[in-house]
């Protein structure tokens, strides 16, 4: 994975779950461009056709530019960036992004933070299967608060703890914090993360005392 070192069997691991995880998101849309192409084969659904691959398209399109930078380098990536992607990415979905500055500068951490953030966001949407609201500050101290009807936590309150990360049993719905959790160690910090049974959740990067 780029910019973090594991032992070899963790690596694999990871990576293929993090592959399982964009697959499963993924699929959805590619698929509906193929029904789309079947519809075609009918002379009176084209134009509903075109229009489904249309709207598929650009959710597909909108996915892979956020995972493309959510997951990979990072490299000049931007907080302006991420917002954009971002709020793209959520478009049509049944959570709503506010996303609030913060005056710090960044500077050269700038990438690496934005694509934290990025990645936080997913935790939130995973936190909240049924939609809510995220809140995220960017700057030095990325900050995400998700409100609404908070699922089941017991595997991101783990991924975000002081212990040692616990591998077994991982599948690609709950890999994303602690992927989370790792790139918040390759920033200098960690996630500190709490929260109010059925109704708030907050996850805030924490720079590493010297």
């Amino acid at each position: 994975m780029p910019g973090i070192t594991l032992p070899g069997d963790q690596a694999v691991l990871l990576s293929g779950l993090i592959c399982s995880r964009l697959c499963h998101d993924l699929v959805g849309p590619a698929g509906a461009m193929a029904n789309g192409l079947e519809l075609c084969e009918d002379p009176a659904m084209v134009e509903a056709a075109m229009g489904l691959m249309q709207s598929t398209s650009d959710e597909l399109n909108q996915r892979l530019a956020f995972f493309r930078r959510a997951y990979g380098t990072g490299g000049g990536l931007t907080w302006d960036e991420a917002r954009d992607l971002t709020q793209r990415y959520l478009e049509g979905r049944r959570h709503q992004i506010t996303w609030q500055a913060n005056a710090e500068e960044c500077g050269k951490q700038e990438a690496m933070l934005a694509r934290l953030g990025m990645n936080l966001v997913l935790c939130a949407v995973d936190a909240l299967p049924t939609g809510g609201e995220i809140v995220l500050e960017a700057g030095t101290q990325p900050r995400i608060e998700a409100s609404g009807n908070l699922g089941d936590l017991e595997n991101l309150v783990a991924a975000f703890g002081s212990g040692e990360r616990d591998w077994s049993g991982l599948t690609p719905r709950d890999v994303q914090p602690h992927w989370s959790a790792m790139l918040a160690a390759h920033a200098g910090g960690r996630i500190a993360s709490g929260y109010e049974t059925g109704a708030l959740l907050v996850l805030e990067f924490e720079q590493n005392s010297i």
